[in-house]
C-alpha cells in the first residue's frame, strides 16, 4: 500500500492529473461558451479596403 501511495504522489502522475483536468474544464467552457474563444472585434477594419 505504501509504494502505491508513494507512486501517485510522484510529479508525472500528478502533472497529468493537473493537465486533465484542465483539458476537461476547457472542454466544458466552450461547450457552454461556444464563441468566447474566437477573436472578434466589430470595429476592426485593418482590412477592408479604402
Amino acid at each position: 500500500m505504501q509504494d502505491l501511495k508513494t507512486y501517485l504522489s510522484t510529479a508525472p502522475v500528478l502533472a497529468i492529473l493537473c493537465c486533465s483536468f484542465l483539458a476537461g474544464l476547457l472542454i466544458e467552457i466552450n461547450r457552454f461558451f461556444p464563441d468566447a474563444l474566437t477573436l472578434t472585434f466589430p470595429s476592426f477594419e485593418f482590412f477592408s479596403s479604402p
